[in-house]
């Protein structure tokens, strides 16, 4: 029970800073903004898919590690982190130049999705970032800290949102994005190192414990 409250709260947490932004926008703004800022981040989950399918993919292989051991699945993480860095870098530089062609595609309407596309367009880097060192969270047991940092940061959008949009409306909703995500992938980078140092200090403990006992029984 208590595991999978963790589960659907860390669920539950994700849909919220991830949606919540489109239905204050409808709210709070008009709805021509929503229309701009919800085709552009459907465009962003469009690009998202492949280092998404790569995060599926490599899931099961978190959990072959024992229980607190959060320096293997890291390890884990940072091994496969390389290829869709890159893969989201090549996705913001394609979607940075590539902005201007929503219009051509979707009709003249989508003009502003333009400026809107442009501004969500380093979100696929903060997503790949956050999601990896979440998964070697959870592959190491510790989904309940996990489930904290994005209820934190959910309550952090929701509140950033009631501010800032409707002030600034559609780009107001994009900030508030961009800082969710940004502050998701360094809470989740300080909290796993955090737990690494830990882990690391009690093995050196029990190193130094072991060999004081084995010169005990020479003595």
């Amino acid at each position: 029970m208590l595991e999978g409250i963790y589960f659907s709260g860390s669920q539950s947490a994700q849909t919220i800073y991830n949606d919540v932004d489109k239905t204050m926008l409808a709210r709070l703004s008009a709805l021509d903004a929503n229309g701009i800022y919800a085709a552009a981040y459907r465009i962003i989950d469009v690009s998202f898919i492949p280092i998404g399918s790569v995060l599926y993919a490599a899931y099961p292989r978190y959990f072959r590690h024992k229980p607190g051991d959060v320096r293997g699945t890291y390890e884990c993480a940072t091994r496969l982190l390389p290829g869709p860095i890159g893969f989201s870098l090549v996705a913001f530089v394609t979607l940075l130049l590539g902005a201007p062609l929503v219009p051509k595609i979707l009709g003249g309407e989508y003009s502003r999705t333009v400026e809107a596309l442009r501004w969500l367009s380093i979100l696929p880097l903060f997503k790949t970032i956050h999601y990896f060192f979440a998964d070697a969270l959870s592959g190491a047991g510790f989904q309940g800290p996990r489930m904290c940092l994005q209820i934190v940061v959910a309550i952090f959008n929701v509140l950033v949102n009631l501010w800032i949009i409707p002030v600034y409306s559609w780009r107001g909703a994009a900030w508030s994005s961009l800082a969710s995500d940004g502050l998701l992938a360094l809470l989740m980078w300080l909290t796993i190192n955090v737990l690494r140092r830990r882990q690391a200090t009690i093995v050196s403990l029990s190193v130094l414990a072991a060999g004081t006992n084995e010169k005990r029984k020479y003595v």
